[in-house]
């Protein structure tokens, strides 16, 4: 029995760092359609939909064959809108690629989905990635910690360790990359549950699963090191492009 993969990229509009941010351009080029491309490469997958609330991304994908899908302005989160495209379109396995990673490793996609395929005998039902770093940073950077069996235990932001950072320091810090795969029922699970505390206040999704007992299973995969996260970081992924030309001649 092959596992069908679906790649979900959740798109919104309202980005409280940079409004309209998936339209934004690099280059020339959209961001969603930097990732959709990207989300192509992937050896695995059975296809690849944008899931978003707004008009103006919904058209933009129409008008360049980009398949997408209306879906709530009410979702809380990025798996809750994934959870809204597993009850249209049936998959085994929703890999939510996050829609402002204009320069992900196709090969990442396929080892987070490959790591939950592997695993799902073992009832983890959730699959995340992560890279290693020298150095933990006290700024919004994600870190998660593993068990040795690559259970992700905890996931925290940088600047909000405080006290806890004395018992970060026993762990070696791995930023996470923001990748996921679930199965359709782990989305089911996760939208019924309540936000929990630590999500809310870390505002990280992925502490739902946690706080509620979820097992999540993690791999090792590369950082691209750029996200478009504020309207300066498309200069930054600009010139990075510009120069890794050059470098390639």
């Amino acid at each position: 029995y092959i596992m069908k993969t679906l790649i979900v990229i959740p798109a919104r509009w309202k980005s409280s760092r940079f409004l309209g941010k998936p339209l934004a351009k690099i280059n020339g080029k959209e961001v969603i359609k930097y990732v959709w491309e990207k989300a192509n490469l992937s050896k695995i997958t059975k296809g690849v939909i944008v899931a978003t609330d707004d008009k103006r991304i919904k058209s933009f994908c129409d008008k360049e064959n980009i398949k997408a899908l209306m879906t709530s302005k009410d979702h809380e989160t990025g798996t809750d809108r994934i959870y809204e495209v597993s009850k249209k379109i049936n998959s085994d396995i929703y890999v939510n690629l996050q829609g402002d990673e204009p320069l992900i490793d196709p090969k990442n996609i396929d080892k987070v989905a490959l790591c939950l395929k592997k695993n799902v005998p073992k009832k983890f039902e959730v699959s995340t990635g992560y890279s290693k770093v020298k150095v933990f940073k006290k700024t919004s950077t994600v870190y998660l910690l593993k068990s040795k069996e690559h259970q992700a235990c905890f996931f925290f932001r940088g600047k909000n360790s405080g006290e806890l950072y004395k018992l970060y320091k026993s762990f070696k810090p791995l930023k996470h990359i923001g990748l996921y795969a679930y199965t359709k029922n782990a989305l089911k699970r996760f939208h019924k549950y309540e936000r929990s505390a630590a999500e809310i206040s870390e505002s990280l999704e992925q502490m739902r699963f946690i706080d509620n007992n979820e097992k999540i299973v993690c791999t090792e995969v590369t950082d691209s090191g750029f996200a478009v996260d504020y309207p300066s970081d498309i200069k930054k992924i600009e010139k990075f492009i510009k120069s890794n030309k050059k470098n390639s001649k």
